[in-house]
Formats: C-alpha cells, structure tokens, sequence
C-alpha cells in the first residue's frame, strides 16, 4: 500500500473519471472527498461503501482506500494538514478547529452514521465545493482568506448534521438522548461538567432515571459513552496532531499525567507513547 505524502498545508483537485487513477493508499494529511455526481464503491479501511449521487467522505492520515468507479464520478477533494483550519494565530477560532475534526472522525466511524444525509444541505456543499475549486484556481494553488472561510463554512455545515445524522442512528423517537449526547459532546474538554451530578442537573431529571433513559434509548451506559467518546478524540489527536502528551491530558482536564496514561491504558489496552509512536 502506497502513502501518499504532501508537504503543504492545502492542496485542492477536482476532476471527472470513469476509472479511479489512484492504487490503495493513506495519506500524511486529512482528506475531505466530495462526490458531486456517479454511481460505485468506495473501498475504505476494507469496508465496501457503496456511493451514488452527491455525498462525502472525512478521511483520517491512517485511512487507507480507493473508489471502484461505475459511472463517471465527479470529485473536489480537499487535502490538508491539521493546522491549516486554525487560520492565523490572532484568529479567536483558533483552538477549536482542532477539536471539529476530531469530533467528525469519530462520529464519521460511527456504525451506520452518515455526516451528511439530507439533499438540501449536500447541494450547499455543493455549491460551496464549486467556490472553493474556483478560488483555488484563480489563486494559483495559493491559499487565501476567502478559501479558508469557504472551507471553515462546508465543514460548519457537515458538523450541524453529522450530530443530527448521529441522533438518527441512535435514537428512534426521542430527542433527550440527543440533546445529551450533543451536551456530552460540547464539554468533553471538561470533566467537572459531565458527571452524573451535574448532567442530571442541567437535564432537570433524577440521576438514575437519566442514566436508565440513555441507557435505554442508546445501548451505552452514559459513563462508558463518557470515556468511549473521549478515547476515541485522544487517540485521534495523539495519531494525527504534533501537540504534546501533556498538552493533550491538559486539553482534557486530566490532574496529571499519571490519570492520563491510566485512562489510555485502561480504554485502549495501550500506553500513550506506544499509540503515538505507529
């Protein structure tokens, strides 16, 4: 398997292809695939995804794939390292870009979870996707402001559904263990905010009842969805960021490093260090 390696921080290509001119590969960057129009299969990580019309696909530096192209198939893909979402370093948003793809990674490997699943807000991708391949072009390959803000708002996008597509896969009738999950997911970086105590506060509802409704309606209990869903964003940042251990177990509110190489260990059978070194 080939590894595909790019040294800028963006680089954008759009074509149109009845056969995929690429072998099995991965990447050194993250890779956000478009598809505009065509029908087949995109062969990711080993699992046969079957595609026709618009949709997308989020890819992580460790994915590996290839598309089996039935139809003539329509691509704009976005490849880019983890740094280039941040903008400037006097950008406000800064630290948080981070954080969004990491978020979408995870949920985009969550069983049956499409980040994207409505007609209308594709086709706003869509028409994004065409601006972003047009200032690119005119650009010369050269990154700009309007290019970032043009990406940042697809990707805002994707995120406003990915947790909506997330709630449909998970819950059937029932809008609390969505509305908890996307509380979970907003203050994941704070521990103090997601004990049993204080989500059962802010839920308004009795801290048994509440864990017996997620439990219920979702198949987790709510503290392994805790610590499953943290896992999975610090194994993502310690893959695919160059941020330092110790930044990492800060970033999510960890005493120690001590606590945090526990965690790891205890979630993913792994120390830290054995996780950033593949």
């Amino acid at each position: 398997m080939e590894r595909f390696i790019q040294h800028t921080p963006l680089f954008i290509r759009h074509f149109s292809t009845q056969i995929w001119p690429f072998p099995v590969h991965n990447h050194n960057h993250f890779e956000l695939v478009f598809i505009h129009s065509g029908n087949g299969v995109h062969q990711l990580n080993g699992e046969e995804i079957p595609y026709q019309g618009s949709c997308l696909f989020l890819l992580s530096p460790s994915d590996y794939h290839i598309f089996i192209i039935k139809e003539e198939t329509e691509f704009s893909v976005l490849k880019f390292n983890n740094r280039y979402l941040d903008g400037t370093s006097s950008d406000t948003a800064k630290s948080e870009w981070n954080k969004v793809i990491d978020q979408l990674l995870v949920i985009s490997n969550t069983s049956g979870t499409k980040l994207v699943n409505s007609a209308e807000e594709l086709d706003k991708i869509h028409h994004l996707m065409r601006m972003i391949v047009s200032e690119w072009e005119t650009s010369h390959g050269g990154s700009s402001e309007v290019l970032l803000y043009l990406i940042r708002s697809v990707f805002a996008i994707i995120k406003k559904n990915a947790f909506q597509s997330l709630g449909s896969a998970m819950v059937v009738n029932e809008n609390l263990p969505v509305s908890i999950m996307n509380y979970i997911h907003k203050e994941i970086h704070s521990p103090a905010k997601l004990s049993l105590v204080v989500l059962s506060a802010h839920f308004n509802m009795a801290p048994s009842h509440l864990s017996s409704l997620f439990k219920r309606q979702t198949g987790s209990p709510i503290k392994k969805y805790i610590s499953d869903y943290k896992s999975k964003l610090i194994e993502n940042r310690l893959k695919h960021s160059d941020a330092l251990m110790k930044e990492i177990s800060n970033e999510f509110g960890f005493a120690d490093m001590s606590h945090f190489n526990k965690f790891v260990k205890k979630q993913m059978g792994v120390n830290p260090k054995d996780i950033r070194k593949k």
